[in-house]
């Protein structure tokens, strides 16, 4: 696996994903931006990215294909879902940025 491929994309859409999902309901939760829950807690959310990368690289190492479709999760579905996620925190780092504020 090198920087190009399947493997970075597939593991950056599921770290979006997580981060998107576990900001939005911190931000629901405390009504903090997401720059400042991370310097609240920089190693839960370092531990989590170092987790998630290590478990996604697993079966890439392991020569798997990440082509497997089991049940309704399809691996085309995973990158567009990612893809989504990676956009969608993005934008909410630039909003909040922007307005110095929680985005919710």
């Amino acid at each position: 696996m090198a920087f190009s491929g399947i493997g970075p994309e597939t593991i950056n859409g599921r770290l979006a994903m997580l981060g998107f999902v576990a900001a939005m309901f911190a931000e629901l939760s405390t009504g903090q931006p997401v720059l400042q829950q991370w310097a609240e807690v920089p190693t839960v959310v370092f531990g989590t990215v170092a987790l998630i990368t290590v478990a996604s690289l697993v079966p890439f190492l392991q020569g798997s294909k990440n082509n497997q479709t089991v049940g309704p999760w399809r691996p085309s579905a995973e990158l567009l879902n990612g893809r989504a996620a990676m956009i969608g925190f993005a934008a909410m780092l630039v909003l909040e940025s922007i307005s110095g504020h929680a985005l919710l």
